[in-house]
């Protein structure tokens, strides 16, 4: 019997087909107890000794390389979702372990998240809701969405689906990428510029990059201070990208309007200030928490398993020379 360990929370949530599937494949299923969490390396490599599984399924905890030398029958880690940030990738490769992940499933679900954060910031909905609820009768003053200038960081699959959208409520669109996407470069409403450009001059500004140490706290105390104190921060990439003590500091003091923020450096958040404030939407890293999202990652995966342990060449295996060497 082989071993599959599922470490992602979200993984057959939505339909159980694809454990039937994996489980018709001679699979034999272990799931990590909610108890356990959150995941830690230490416990990461507890489970990883005492289920020695062949493929693991996993969501956002560490994967590192004593976590994965814990399991000698080890071949395969599957990201369930896009961004491996938490996955050593290095370190697979070396233990001849595939990685793979599943782009582009979650692109929509981000995409939509990303623009209704937008409106409820600029239209105050959680609080009036909040206050209409409790007996009060505000009438707060917002902005329309197409009046105002957003800047998109990072113009992947979701920030080239954040400005699909944005481009039919008739926004003016500043971006920002090391490279730069022809098809949006060519559209009227839109120009690539710097960070620094960017940063001064939208009232909206969300982030879509990657993690990376490049992108590590990409935004801190001197980007902050760049931004209008009208303007908005959005964040459902990652919660590296920004300094959270710095980002705390500004909106308590209002130097920006106020943020939304869907991810954060440690999950979950229950000690993070940016949970106190007011002037902060905070979400529990829902963006790819929609059913067609789920769905489609799910069939990812099991799809991407199945095909890795018959050999096949598969496009998202992101070390594919572990495969050359199988």
């Amino acid at each position: 019997m082989k071993n599959a360990l599922v470490c992602s929370r979200s993984f057959g949530t939505v339909s159980e087909v694809w454990d039937e599937i994996l489980k018709e494949n001679g699979f034999r299923i272990s799931r990590v107890p909610s108890e356990e969490r959150p995941l830690n390396e230490e416990k990461m490599i507890k489970i990883f000794k005492e289920s020695d599984p062949m493929i693991v399924i996993c969501g956002a905890e560490p994967i590192t390389r004593s976590v994965m030398a814990a399991s000698p029958n080890l071949r395969m880690i599957m990201k369930h979702g896009v961004g491996v940030d938490n996955i050593d990738i290095d370190a697979a490769t070396d233990l001849n372990v595939v990685i793979a992940n599943a782009p582009g499933t979650n692109t929509e679900s981000v995409a939509d998240l990303t623009v209704s954060m937008m409106l409820a910031l600029l239209r105050g909905v959680v609080q009036v809701a909040t206050s209409t609820k409790n007996g009060g009768w505000e009438r707060f003053i917002g902005h329309e969405l197409g009046s105002l200038t957003v800047g998109v960081v990072g113009t992947g699959r979701i920030g080239y689906s954040v400005i699909q959208r944005l481009l039919g409520f008739g926004c003016q669109i500043l971006a920002y990428d090391i490279i730069e996407n022809e098809s949006l470069a060519a559209e009227p409403n839109l120009n690539y510029c710097s960070l620094e450009e960017l940063l001064k001059n939208a009232d909206i500004v969300t982030l879509h990059a990657p993690l990376m140490p490049a992108t590590r706290e990409m935004i801190g105390a001197k980007e902050l201070a760049m931004m209008k104190s009208s303007a908005y921060l959005i964040n459902l990439a990652r919660g590296e990208l920004v300094d959270e003590k710095v980002l705390y500091k500004t909106l308590e003091q209002n130097g920006i309007a106020g943020a939304a923020v869907d991810v954060y450096a440690v999950e979950p958040p229950q000690s993070s200030p940016l949970l106190k404030l007011n002037n902060v939407i905070a979400t529990s890293h829902i963006g790819a928490y929609t059913y067609e999202a789920m769905d489609r990652m799910d069939k990812v995966c099991v799809d991407t398993v199945n095909a890795i342990l018959k050999g096949e060449v598969c496009p998202n295996v992101l070390n594919p020379q572990v495969m050359d060497q199988k």
